[in-house]
């Protein structure tokens, strides 16, 4: 099983410029906006989760520019309907987001601090001939905030069964999290509530963390991974907190939020700090694996001098990952490999601009399941539109859920209705919305120019999106489609046309994203549940 590990974890301040780096663009409606900034804080929750901070840190950061900078100034943000979307992203901003944000920052920024120190003393990185090095997947890897971490990285169309066991396993945590929460008396309305406002962002199988227990072990367990690499000293100065200059601000290209202080270990992390614990019950004698190995080699009565070998390799890096019985910091979950081990799935596709792009895993019985849905419609001439949902796992996104929003219907549109709805039932799902499927009656399988613009809007925010048209009356009768960027992205964009059909002036605007060569792979062995939130006839 082939892997590699990234070196340089990004800074806060890199991050930050990078989460800057998206276009708003007015002729998207209001409605996408407020499901992207939905989809960022739903990512990072999910990020936190895996360990995987500075991708929370990305995501956070983009969820504050959008929602602070730029939603109100949308020329659709004054309509009642998406003023009702954009107050519970304000308040959940100001409640949770600018917090989570001030916890992340100080812990991010000892990582590489720590990174810079260990390989300036060793002299093994020249950062400035990475920069100027032809483009590769390692450069890639550098700019991505999951990938540049302490994560053992995986390709995921090679290790696709590890990838559906790891979606599985988190299934079944979540399902038994839900059951732990109604059997704590939580009914589904103030779930739903402490969800929206950013209250509640994970549980244990067996009961409902609180807020700041469940950041706090991730918090803890980020701080351990940097004192095995450092002297107690040095992380010291690290640590440091700065004093604050004023209340958070609202985001801008600098950031300014004030650092929190070191917080005191919690006492189940004791014992694992331990760094020179015995790693046999009996002390005094050697691992049965060295002294077995011995007595092929050596005389019986020499045994005791192996031992010490194992003790000479712990300065080597990433001691975390390298020390064969250290045990995993968190319990809660079992899950290949150990907990102290972060996982990540390498992207195995590019956008056309060079940039990696997520895997997408979507269970193979969505098409059957969707075309049983729609087929009242497909029978009177009817679209219909689904709307792709599911979770993001170790670097990969999966989807769970086959969402039939409340919509309109015509012979060559469909157009989803009560918003609030939708992102309500997201929200209360832990969904992320990655695409959009529909039907296409009496028109062949490709994206119409009104589709185009339909995926810009999930794609602008999230770039491994993807559009999937049913054509049940021609042949091909079903495609897997993305834009291309560039230079179909940036074209629908800028394009003003209103029209429910009208004409493009460049080719080449989207393409087949299955894989090969696509990101996109299909699998028998997911679980996939379909929830329609159309009115009962």
């Amino acid at each position: 099983m082939a892997s590699q590990r990234s070196n340089r974890p990004m800074s806060s301040k890199e991050l930050s410029a990078m989460a800057d780096n998206f276009q708003f663009q007015h002729t998207i409606p209001f409605k996408y906006w407020a499901r992207s900034a939905d989809t960022l804080y739903q990512e990072a929750r999910a990020a936190l989760n895996e360990h995987d901070l500075r991708k929370a840190y990305v995501m956070l950061w983009r969820h504050s520019i959008l929602v602070l900078q730029h939603l109100d100034k949308h020329p659709e943000a004054k309509l009642p309907e998406n003023k009702a979307l954009a107050k519970p992203l304000v308040d959940r901003q100001m409640k949770e987001v600018f917090k989570r944000l001030e916890q992340l920052k100080p812990i991010i920024d000892a990582e590489h601090e720590e990174w810079v120190r260990m390989t300036s003393s060793a002299k093994k990185i020249d950062v400035e001939r990475e920069e100027q090095a032809p483009a590769s997947y390692d450069s890639f890897a550098a700019r991505d905030p999951t990938l540049s971490g302490n994560a053992k990285v995986l390709d995921a169309g090679d290790n696709q069964d590890l990838a559906v066991t790891l979606a599985q396993r988190d299934y079944r945590r979540r399902d038994a999290a839900r059951r732990g929460i109604r059997q704590a008396g939580v009914s589904e309305e103030e779930e739903l509530d402490r969800r929206k406002a950013g209250r509640w962002d994970s549980w244990d199988a067996g009961r409902p963390l609180t807020e700041e227990e469940d950041f706090q072990k991730q918090m803890e367990a980020t701080r351990r991974r940097l004192d095995r690499g450092a002297e107690e000293s040095d992380l010291a100065d690290i640590y440091q907190p700065s004093r604050p200059r004023s209340p958070p601000p609202p985001p801008t290209h600098a950031y300014h939020y004030p650092t929190v202080s070191r917080s005191q270990p919690i006492s189940w992390d004791a014992a694992p700090l331990q760094p020179r614990q015995p790693w046999e019950p009996a002390p005094s004698k050697p691992p049965k694996e060295l002294l077995n190995r011995d007595q092929r080699i050596a005389p019986p009565s020499r045994p005791v001098k192996e031992p010490v070998s194992p003790y000479k390799r712990l300065p080597t890096p990433e001691p975390a990952f390298s020390a064969p019985s250290r045990p995993p910091k968190e319990s809660a979950i079992s899950a290949p490999p150990p907990k102290e081990e972060r996982i990540a799935f390498r992207p195995v596709a590019y956008l056309e601009n060079g940039d990696p792009i997520r895997s997408v895993f979507i269970p193979s019985r969505l098409r059957r399941d969707f075309l049983n849905a729609a087929a009242e419609n497909t029978r009177q001439g009817l679209e219909m539109c689904g709307i792709l949902c599911g979770r993001p796992i170790n670097n990969a996104l999966f989807v769970t859920c086959l969402v039939i929003p409340e919509q309109k219907c015509t012979t060559d549109t469909c157009e989803t209705e009560n918003e609030g709805s939708l992102l309500d039932y997201c929200i209360s799902e832990d969904l992320l919305m990655l695409g959009w499927i529909h039907t296409h009656p009496t028109q062949t399988c490709f994206l119409s120019s009104r589709d185009m613009h339909t995926q810009a809007g999930y794609q602008v925010m999230m770039p491994e999106s993807i559009a999937i048209v049913c054509a049940p009356r021609f042949e091909p009768s079903y495609g897997i489609f993305r834009l291309t960027n560039p230079p179909g992205l940036p074209y629908i964009l800028n394009c003003n046309q209103t029209a429910t059909f009208h004409t493009h002036s460049i080719d080449n605007i989207y393409t087949k994203a299955v894989n090969p060569p696509g990101h996109v792979f299909t699998r028998d062995d997911l679980d996939f549940y379909l929830h329609d939130l159309r009115p009962k006839r």
